[in-house]
């Protein structure tokens, strides 16, 4: 009798067992190219020429939440998203692929040769080294006491870091780290600039491009700072020109058409268009935002005409989740988007 039983048991352990082996998960291919939206309630996604949003992308797929996610960054068939750890996933999939802790106050990130990403630390005044293909933190490169580094941008053999400094202790400098010679990969300080106040966005067609916002203080209008420009030369790290940009200030999201002819960016007071020698500066949309960035889509030109057009996305800080797309062709928005959240980074995947 005790054996009849003993095997009725392990009959319906095996049963429910069985029951819940479903195997491994199946990841579908949904996402790729499109407009990916950070916002402080995860990632959310619009499909290429599609209008409608999905929500909470990373969530859905992987089962978690992003932890304070500041950053996207997309590198290949790879989306990092920068937050409280260090997240890679397929960009087709969004299955997650990796993830590293061991940051302070993560706040940017550039992905490099040898399948390796830098990732600021703000708090801790590193930028550390993450090897991608077993992802752990493998070096850590000093960027000065204080400094709290964010923005990273990659040309030729080296990756520009902007400090920022923080609300107390304002910064100036842009430093630079090797991450190759020859056939030995390396990860080094290896130069400094003094340039304006506060860098915090850069391009890098041509030289680099580095935008500052300066210092701007509600309460005592004589510490205040303009925001100023800094064309460099990337090889020797020499200034070609500055400019002071007259009157404003907080000036950061630094974005280029895709002829390069010119700029534009967030400040005080809304979005500003300049040319490349940033002596002719306007105000085009006033709405107060902090994050822009800028692509190219086709739109009807008419009935029967398409034309394509760059379309700058910026978000809108007095509403919550709003996003404007602006037609440079035509000089005017062209649609709205809505997502839950405040709305952190927008990439894209052409």
């Amino acid at each position: 009798m005790i054996k009849k039983y003993l095997s009725f048991f392990l009959i319906i352990i095996c049963f429910f067992s069985c029951e819940q082996d479903s195997g491994p998960v199946n990841y579908e291919s949904k996402y790729g190219n499109g407009t990916y939206i950070l916002t402080d309630n995860g990632l959310n996604f619009i499909k290429k020429n599609t209008t409608a949003v999905k929500n909470q992308i990373f969530s859905s797929v992987n089962g978690s939440s992003l932890l304070n996610p500041v950053e996207i960054e997309i590198y290949g068939n790879r989306l990092y998203i920068v937050g409280k750890d260090f997240y890679a996933t397929d960009i087709n999939t969004l299955q997650l692929l990796g993830q590293v802790g061991g940051f302070v106050n993560a706040s940017g990130c550039a992905i490099i040769p040898q399948n390796r990403a830098f990732v600021s630390d703000k708090s801790e005044s590193l930028v550390k080294l993450v090897d991608l293909d077993d992802y752990r933190i493998i070096s850590e490169i000093e960027t000065g006491a204080g400094t709290s580094p964010g923005f990273i941008i990659n040309k030729y053999d080296k990756s520009f870091v902007l400090n920022g400094g923080d609300n107390d202790n304002y910064d100036s400098t842009l430093i630079t780290i090797t991450y190759k010679d020859d056939l030995i990969p390396l990860a080094d300080f290896s130069g400094n600039l003094i340039i304006g106040k506060n860098p915090n966005s850069a391009l890098s067609s041509g030289n680099i491009k580095v935008l500052c916002s300066g210092v701007y203080d509600e309460n005592d209008p004589t510490n205040n700072i303009e925001s100023s420009f800094y064309n460099i030369y990337p090889t020797d790290l020499l200034i070609n020109f500055s400019q002071d940009l007259t009157s404003i200030y907080n000036a950061n999201n630094l974005v280029e058409t895709s002829n390069g002819n010119n700029y534009y960016f967030t400040a005080n007071g809304g979005i500003y268009r300049t040319n490349t020698s940033m002596t002719n500066v306007n105000l085009i949309v006033p709405i107060e935002s902090d994050v822009l960035n800028i692509t190219t889509e086709k739109y009807a030109v008419n009935d029967t005409t398409d034309a394509y057009s760059n379309i700058l996305y910026m978000n809108d800080l007095s509403n919550t989740g709003k996003i404007y797309k602006y037609n440079i062709n035509l000089s005017s928005f062209v649609d709205t988007i809505l997502v839950s959240g405040n709305v952190i980074d927008i990439k894209f995947k052409n």
